[in-house]
């Protein structure tokens, strides 16, 4: 994990990196108490698509983890996302988010996400290894957070990821075959989200998620509303979910 840039606001340390996974530039961004010392619990933060690694959603997040829990918080910009996009990928991610909603996922981005989903749940781990090497972090519990694409790639992550302990999950749901095999073999507490009205994930493919996953603890969270209208009160019930599983830092 090789650091490029830090600054600190309101006790909140941010600092830029980049790992190398097969070759390959991988940039993020890790948030810690400012003067961090310690093993601490860490927060994995998956930005959806056409997203990024900083976006205000996962800055709130990350800062609201940090400063009242004391986590470690942790983003990478997916491929073909972020420092990783092309022109013509963020003028599109520019459109949509004008647009305020997003397409239904057509047979040909199905095809595109499962590429990638496939090389990010190995960027993931670099990540969490690198993360997990720094004093600072260290092997504190660890739990991963990510909704729509980061629900595509959370869900493979998770199921092979042993030191995940919590996951919260949502606005994507069972497609094929594969996806609900890998959604059944994930038995840690998880929340997931869905949007009644969502016309990116309906609701049947989400509850279909939902039953699926082996969790003998899960918790469904269901308002109305398109893909992007998540309201904003289910940040706490987010934190109230990963402090109950992941605790606090420096809790007993």
């Amino acid at each position: 994990m090789q650091f490029a840039a830090e600054t600190t606001e309101l006790g909140v340390t941010e600092r830029a990196f980049e790992v190398t996974v097969e070759g390959e530039r991988v940039p993020g961004i890790l948030w810690l108490p400012e003067g961090a010392r310690g093993p601490r619990p860490l927060l994995l933060l998956c930005h959806g698509g056409m997203q990024h690694k900083r976006v205000d959603t996962l800055l709130a997040k990350a800062r609201a983890f940090v400063r009242h829990h004391g986590y470690a918080c942790l983003s990478i910009d997916n491929p073909g996302h972020g420092e990783r996009a092309s022109e013509a990928e963020l003028a599109q991610a520019r459109a949509l988010r004008g647009a305020g909603s997003l397409p239904p996922i057509d047979p040909e981005r199905m095809r595109q996400l499962a590429a990638r989903v496939s090389r990010a749940v190995g960027e993931w781990r670099a990540a969490l290894d690198a993360a997990q090497q720094l004093p600072e972090v260290g092997a504190g519990p660890v739990g991963w957070w990510g909704l729509s694409m980061g629900t595509a790639i959370g869900v493979p992550f998770v199921a092979g990821e042993p030191r995940v302990r919590a996951a919260g999950l949502g606005l994507a749901g069972v497609r094929n075959e594969e996806f609900g095999r890998l959604a059944r073999q994930i038995t840690v507490p998880a929340m997931v989200m869905c949007q009644w009205d969502d016309e990116v994930a309906p609701r049947d493919s989400v509850l279909a998620l939902f039953d699926a996953l082996g969790s003998t603890e899960k918790t469904l969270h269901a308002n109305p509303g398109r893909h992007v209208q998540v309201p904003l009160y289910e940040r706490q019930a987010w934190e109230e979910f990963f402090t109950r599983h992941l605790g606090r830092a420096g809790a007993a």
